[in-house]
């Protein structure tokens, strides 16, 4: 099944963020994927509603004091957009910004306002129940692992992430593609949803994975949703090197 690219145009404007986290990121891997042939589809805004069952009227109110809510309601959106394109069996990745993994509850940090990935689940979990996310950025999804602590019906999988234990600096690739295939054993799932971070890339901040590994990544978690007749989607996190425009080429050629 090939995969449905959802996407703004209104990624691409600029707002107060970290020089690194900037629109050339999403502009050039959209460019990128549409001289690919991949098909396109709109990202809607998120609503208040949808917002308001992940993050507290305090946080909402925050990120709209900080000028933010435009850009994050709009990443929020295109990630459940994502997800219902899973529901109905058509694979999906969510090409947005900012990203959201670092967004708990009631506050967030590291590039992150709304949390994109817990959003989408919770619009789809009448329809999905039990959802199995896999975060394969560098960093450790605290926000979303806060988020859904307690809920057993969602599992959570941080291959080898630095922040929770420091297996990450002694892994090899090999490994951290090991940890990706154990993330299906032990529980029935209904959904995969991907926390899509391109930061553990050689070149960029992890030093640890190729271009090609990505599309093994792809390959391993489509091969697992087949369990659950296919129902995947991916939100992009984190990754900031020149070259993330063909990492995520190389994920979705695999997740296709």
């Amino acid at each position: 099944m090939v995969v449905k690219i959802v996407y703004s145009r209104a990624y691409e404007e600029r707002y107060p963020a970290n020089p690194v986290e900037n629109p050339d990121r999403v502009r050039r891997s959209a460019e990128e994927l549409q001289n690919a042939g991949y098909e396109f589809r709109e990202a809607p805004p998120c609503s208040l509603e949808d917002i308001s069952r992940v993050h507290g009227k305090e946080h909402i109110n925050l990120v709209r004091r900080s000028g933010h809510f435009e850009a994050a309601s709009l990443a929020a959106g295109g990630a459940i957009a994502a997800a219902e394109l899973a529901l109905q069996g058509e694979p999906a990745f969510a090409l947005v910004r900012p990203p959201g993994h670092h967004a708990s509850a009631n506050r967030a940090w590291g590039l992150c306002f709304f949390n994109n990935t817990a959003i989408a689940v919770q619009r789809i979990r009448p329809k999905a129940k039990r959802v199995l996310i896999i975060d394969i950025d560098l960093h450790f999804g605290d926000g979303t692992v806060s988020i859904f602590r307690g809920d057993h019906d969602v599992k959570i999988v941080n291959p080898g992430s630095v922040d929770a234990n420091f297996d990450y600096l002694s892994m090899d690739s090999s490994g951290y593609l090991r940890q990706v295939e154990a993330a299906f054993h032990g529980f029935d799932y209904d959904i995969v949803g991907v926390s899509a971070g391109f930061d553990t890339y050689a070149e960029d901040w992890g030093e640890l994975l190729d271009t090609e590994d990505y599309e093994i990544i792809g390959n391993i978690i489509a091969e697992g949703s087949e369990k659950c007749q296919g129902k995947r989607f991916a939100v992009l996190e984190g990754g900031y090197h020149a070259d993330l425009k063909f990492n995520i080429k190389s994920f979705i050629k695999g997740f296709s």
